[in-house]
């Protein structure tokens, strides 16, 4: 009889019980869900709904506002240099491409037959100031040649950089406009810094150049517009030439408000870190 203790094999191990060996799960146990139960995270009715909420959610949110400083050129300011941009240019030929844009010249119909009306009232636009050599209309046609190029710089940067903005310097005015007058335009950065330069200097350039063009007159004993009744020297003399006091005059005042915010704000800042270094 052979002794099982020297059997050379190991009897296997009993096997666990399916239900006495297996470890009890827990109740935070994130185990996967057998086949065929339904996953509350994973169906495609819950992410369905979830996104709804989110959307809903952004939608009510207002908007940012926008951080740091910008430029904002009002609706005002827009119209004016649409209006008086064409208009200068206008003028600026008419001056520097003298005597044939004048009566009797090769260039002047029909684009510049107008300005007969004007000549005939103002003689440093006419044949008198022409043959005298009076050298101040064409000195202020010179200057309206550079304002032309800064005012077509300023509004070419707030049409390709700005941003409709209902807020800003500036008067703003009607709210049922559409388009292009809508609203303000705001342009932020280094690119409103140069656009809020570029339309100061040329809204000095245009106002001082204009209320020189009335001192010139003045202290010249009016030599030039003192042939006019005074109906006719108010309506075409003063104020369609004063326009281009008012709007420069505002212009100045907004873009130089925006100016004096702009280095107030890096004034500030430099402040703030000379406190934190020391």
């Amino acid at each position: 009889m052979v002794s099982t203790r020297q059997h050379p094999r190991e009897f296997p191990p009993p096997d666990a019980s399916p239900t006495k060996g297996s470890p009890r799960k827990s109740r935070n146990s994130t185990a996967s869900p057998a086949p065929g139960s339904p996953d509350t995270n994973s169906s495609p009715s819950f992410s369905l709904t979830k996104r709804a909420v989110s959307n809903s959610v952004q939608s009510r949110s207002p908007p940012t506002p926008p951080s740091g400083w910008s430029h904002t050129a009002s609706n005002v300011t827009i119209a004016w240099l649409s209006i008086s941009f064409p208009l200068v240019i206008w003028d600026s030929l008419y001056i520097l491409l003298r005597p044939h844009t004048m009566a009797g010249g090769v260039l002047q119909w029909p684009i510049w037959k107008p300005y007969e009306i004007y000549a005939s009232i103002d003689h440093v636009y006419g044949w008198p100031g022409w043959n005298e050599k009076d050298g101040f209309g064409g000195a202020q046609g010179a200057l309206n040649a550079v304002e032309v190029v800064l005012y077509g710089l300023y509004l070419a940067i707030i049409y390709n950089h700005g941003k409709p903005s209902a807020s800003g310097s500036g008067l703003q005015i009607g709210k049922g406009v559409k388009g292009w007058f809508a609203g303000g335009r705001r342009v932020e950065g280094k690119t409103g810094n140069r656009a809020l330069i570029i339309g100061f200097s040329a809204a000095v350039m245009t106002l001082s150049k204009t209320v020189l063009y009335y001192f010139n007159e003045y202290f010249s004993d009016f030599k030039n517009i003192k042939h006019n009744d005074l109906p006719t020297l108010i309506v075409f003399y003063g104020i369609m030439n004063g326009l281009w006091v008012i709007f420069p005059a505002y212009m100045m005042v907004v873009f130089g408000g925006d100016i004096l915010e702009a280095l107030d704000i890096a004034s500030e800042s430099s402040s703030a870190i000379s406190k934190k270094k020391n």
